[in-house]
């Protein structure tokens, strides 16, 4: 019997887990709450009951897996299987999981950056399909990234190669979350479009975000929707954003010569908007030789990508 692959997307607000075939289809899949701030041994607690209750949903035993993969936030150690301390679950520090969850299973258990995962998934099952240099981003809360060289993860040398979102793109740039100024997550990611939308109606700008945003927080999806309403500011903020995205992209390639970059993640739902001016940009900005035999795509697995790239850990 083929065995089945199960695949746990682990958040810092929800845990995700599915059962995969070896083709990329999802047999079965749950959402829990992390409930991350009870702190790592109650979160390990959790991905184990999942494991359970998803196979118990699809009739399945712990013996019909082939294993289970974990893409986690970062900072991690693929390697040696432990997550160091991810910002968004506190209290994780040099925890074991790979230990402890393939001891409490009883079965193989390997852990990635969730990017990096992302990008394993999109490579097999994806957008990425065929292609040995591949760069998949995630455009969202943050910004992140996985890259494939020669059809393989490039993992670095502790496994935290590819931050794409924390490269400078300008040195007098906001500051970021990661303590620098001036990332391309800083400028592009969704929380960014937020940032400067809310800096805008403070500063009196004339704009309908702030009606859309009627509990008084502003989202990136608040911006797309009134720049849709036609509004001028949120117009004009899409199209930087779309300019952020271009001068991101164009480093990108000059970094690793892909062919294909798929864009994911929140902000990419807006990909009509995006695309012409984002293009543009990376023409005027890219290398030459690098931007003629790139291509850049939207990402196709969608809020499947975090599971489907777990489970793809074990392929």
């Amino acid at each position: 019997m083929v065995k089945i692959l199960c695949g746990v997307d682990l958040g810092g607000t929800k845990i995700s887990t599915g059962l995969v075939d070896e083709k990329g289809n999802i047999i079965k899949s749950i959402k829990i709450p992390t409930m991350a701030e009870k702190g790592p041994e109650e979160v390990i607690k959790r991905i184990e009951q999942s494991v359970y209750d998803v196979l118990k949903e699809a009739g399945l035993k712990i013996s019909d897996l082939k294993g289970v993969g974990i893409g986690s936030p970062g900072p991690l150690d693929a390697k040696r299987g432990v997550v160091i301390s991810p910002p968004n679950l506190p209290g994780w520090d040099n925890v074991p999981i790979v230990d402890i969850l393939s001891h409490k299973l009883g079965v193989e258990v390997k852990l990635e950056n969730d990017a990096n995962a992302a990008a394993i998934g999109e490579h097999l099952f994806g957008a990425g399909r065929g292609i040995d240099n591949f760069v998949y981003i995630t455009v969202s809360t943050g910004i992140g990234g996985g890259v494939i060289i020669q059809g393989k993860l490039y993992s670095g040398e502790n496994s935290n190669a590819a931050e794409i979102g924390h490269h400078t793109i300008n040195f007098n740039g906001p500051l970021c979350n990661c303590g620098n100024y001036g990332c391309f997550e800083a400028f592009a990611s969704g929380t960014a479009i937020a940032r400067f939308a809310q800096e805008g109606i403070q500063n009196g700008k004339d704009t309908m975000i702030r009606d859309l945003a009627k509990d008084g927080v502003v989202k990136s999806e608040h911006v797309f929707e009134a720049a849709k309403l036609g509004d001028e500011f949120a117009e004009e903020l899409v199209d930087n954003e779309a300019f952020y995205l271009g001068v991101g992209i164009s480093n990108i390639m000059a970094f690793y010569n892909p062919k294909r970059i798929a864009i994911g993640g929140g902000v990419s739902t807006q990909w009509e908007m995006l695309y012409d001016k984002m293009m543009e940009t990376i023409k005027k900005k890219a290398l030459k030789p690098n931007a003629e035999v790139c291509e850049v795509v939207k990402a196709e697995l969608g809020e499947n990508v975090g599971v489907l790239g777990a489970a793809a850990l074990l392929l």
